[in-house]
């Protein structure tokens, strides 16, 4: 058996021809193939108002920063995240404070926020972990109460739904990634959604350097550089083709591995939030044995993937004097980091892998409990 990798991308030769065919055009910057992706994105997502990113992060650093917030202002985010979340809001000049996630949705957790909320409480990011969500409507009542702004950290979930409506559309703000181990990719990139079209147009001027169109030379407001290109448009159109048929590829394999393993007492597996239907980015099970069944599965040829690492514990922010709550304890944050692996998820998965894959951890689990 060759190697098996985590996580690939689905591509073939109808994005290698797009790619070819706009570039032929010459027209290599934002034009026209994105104006075509933003559109249908636009179609199937529903969002209100859309517009691409050169990648989520900026996009959304960008939703914070159209804000215009002040240096004091609090932004809550789940402990349990990429630390993108995070960074997004340090480079916004914000204040981030940290709250515990939810041991089930592994989402924030709604009953911990209220603690975290402060009069300098001005926004919220609930980050769809693994295309998972919290309980949106709870969420959403708490932020309204308040005049909190909700903005949707979606990069995981591009079509998980929450009673029936995408993930990413449900809050002020929302977005979702591109990147290359994502449902679809367009190698990097991102999308970036709201509700109103004022903010959009904000959205759009900070991304072309300040300025509401391509070609003029003076600037309303100081912007920056976050254009998509239409290479990675070529990609998106053909990707965006084959989301339905990812999402159900994705589905069957996290079944599979859920009807196959679950009679394992030593592996479980997480069930959605209430009202959720996810999407299975990655298909993820639950193990005291982490480290040691990584390692058994590696040297059977079979990658596996760890999950993010608790942003209170990340190196880079020890003592950090800008994030609240850092010295907190966060119990569940680090349980999940400490059972949490995520399978081989692949479009490209034959049932001939599965099968080995499911084989292997059946074999590891015989070894070390046999008599």
């Amino acid at each position: 058996m060759k190697n098996i990798v985590q996580i690939n991308p689905y591509l073939n030769n109808k994005e290698f021809k797009n790619i070819f065919d706009v570039t032929k055009k010459t027209y290599l910057t934002e034009n026209k193939e994105t104006i075509k992706f933003e559109k249908r994105i636009k179609n199937k997502l529903k969002p209100n108002f859309i517009t691409t990113y050169s990648n989520w992060t900026c996009g959304l650093y960008a939703c914070l920063k159209i804000l215009n917030l002040k240096p004091s202002d609090e932004v809550i985010v789940p402990n349990l995240t990429f630390i993108a979340t995070i960074n997004s809001v340090l480079m916004a000049n914000l204040k981030p404070v940290l709250c515990e996630i939810d041991n089930d949705s592994l989402c924030i957790d709604l009953n911990k926020i209220k603690k975290c909320i402060t009069k300098k409480t001005k926004v919220i990011i609930p980050v769809h972990l693994y295309g998972n969500s919290c309980d949106m409507d709870k969420l959403i009542k708490i932020c309204k109460d308040r005049n909190i702004t909700i903005i949707e950290d979606s990069a995981q979930a591009i079509g998980s739904k929450y009673k029936k409506k995408f993930l990413g559309t449900l809050g002020d703000f929302g977005g979702i990634s591109f990147y290359g181990n994502k449902i679809i990719t367009t190698g990097e990139g991102g999308a970036v959604f709201c509700k109103k079209k004022s903010n959009y147009k904000k959205l759009y001027e900070l991304k072309n350097h300040g300025r509401s169109k391509k070609g003029i030379f003076k600037h309303n407001s100081i912007g920056f550089n976050f254009m998509f290109t239409e290479m990675q448009a070529a990609i998106g159109n053909e990707q965006i083709k084959k989301l339905d048929k990812i999402l159900k590829k994705k589905e069957f394999i996290y079944k599979y591995y859920n009807k196959n393993l679950k009679e394992i007492d030593k592996i479980s597996f997480k069930k959605p939030t209430k009202n959720c239907e996810p999407v299975y980015w990655f298909s993820n099970i639950f193990v005291k044995e982490k480290t040691k069944l990584i390692n058994y599965l590696k040297s059977k040829k079979i990658q596996t993937r760890e999950s993010f690492f608790p942003l209170n514990e990340q190196p880079c922010f020890k003592n950090h004097k800008n994030i609240k709550n850092l010295k907190k304890n966060y119990p569940v944050s680090k349980r999940i980091y400490n059972t949490l692996i995520s399978l081989p998820s692949s479009f490209d998965l034959t049932k001939r892998q599965l099968d080995y894959i499911i084989l292997n951890i059946k074999s590891f689990y015989a070894k070390k409990y046999r008599n």
